[in-house]
């Protein structure tokens, strides 16, 4: 009477195993044509801080996501397919999830120019925010900042959001200075002028003449001090230029 029992219970395990394996093998054959359509995506959040001349546009493997005006900040929301997922062990069940990452290229190119920059690697992390720093490229002393290439570079250290935080393209900052202007005899000299925002805007300083030169402090990031020089005026007739700096002008007039 017991060896019956013992059997029937035999099959029902093997039974219920055979099931389990079948789900799982359903499981896995749905997943890989999903995983072929895209549908597994993530949304990644982006903050680009533009401190070059131009506006700029910005590219994440090759896809144009928005633009960001001349020393203006910007964030962004992106999708892309995350290569760390939650995986399966042999017993059927889901192991705790790794943290949620895709790797992406960056690339800018200059709206004015046309040029653009050389692609940069990056690892976008769910939930915390990547920096991405478009400068312009100093290929010598000598440089001009208004129409050197943009350079692009990725902050390793990046910030934690809030949940449900969304980018919006075009946040601008706010830049003040420390003042309108400044006068300056036929001899020339230097000046300088301070530049005030929040530590994390960005800006660059560029000069309406070539007789007015910026010497230091541009390009920065929150408040700074931009160095100037004024050269000797030897036109015989008054002469007047400008700075712009975080959209904001700074006017240096000179005697004959």
């Amino acid at each position: 009477m017991t060896t019956p029992a013992k059997a029937s219970s035999a099959a029902d395990v093997l039974q219920r195993r055979r099931f389990r394996a079948c789900l799982l093998a359903a499981g896995l054959a749905l997943a890989v044509p999903l995983v072929g359509c895209d549908l597994f995506h993530s949304n990644f959040d982006i903050a680009v801080g533009n401190r070059t001349a131009n506006p700029v546009s910005i590219f994440v493997n090759g896809g144009k996501i928005g633009d960001v005006g001349s020393n203006l900040t910007a964030t962004f929301t992106v999708e892309e397919t995350p290569i760390g997922r939650t995986t399966i062990e042999s017993t059927a069940s889901p192991t705790s999830p790794g943290p949620i990452v895709a790797q992406v290229t960056f690339s800018a190119q200059d709206m004015t120019t046309g040029v653009l920059s050389a692609g940069v690697a990056a690892t976008l992390t769910k939930d915390i925010t990547t920096y991405v720093d478009v400068a312009p490229c100093v290929l010598s002393v000598l440089s001009d900042a208004g129409s050197a290439p943009p350079c692009v570079s990725v902050t390793s250290a990046s910030v934690s959001v809030s949940g449900g935080t969304t980018g919006s393209q075009g946040q601008a900052c706010t830049f003040s200075l420390s003042g309108s202007g400044q006068s300056f005899t036929a001899t020339g000299g230097t000046g300088n002028v301070t530049v005030t925002t929040s530590s994390s805007c960005a800006w660059s300083a560029t000069s309406s003449e070539s007789w007015l030169t910026v010497v230091s402090g541009s390009p920065g990031t929150g408040t700074g001090v931009v160095m100037f020089q004024v050269a000797a005026n030897t036109t015989a007739q008054a002469r007047a230029a400008s700075l712009s700096i975080g959209g904001q002008t700074f006017t240096v007039n000179q005697t004959a």
